[in-house]
């Protein structure tokens, strides 16, 4: 399956059904609530800090970089 036609929150969201996570789970491991992560996954939110923390724990890549 190929991701690049993806929108961020379905890579977001299929990466962590691969790894097992919930949103309980992460927000937990970033220390943030889950209603910040779910602004954060939706796009609502930018995230800074957590979203490279996000993206590295789940091992999503980032192809702007």
């Amino acid at each position: 399956m190929t991701t690049e036609n993806l929108t961020q929150e379905e890579k977001i969201r299929i990466a962590m059904s691969r790894k097992g996570y919930t949103f309980q789970k992460l927000a937990e491991e970033l220390a943030i609530s889950v209603g910040y992560l779910s602004d954060i996954v939706r796009g609502n939110r930018s995230g800074g800090d957590y979203m490279d923390k996000l993206k590295r724990i789940l091992e999503i890549s980032d192809p702007k970089k």
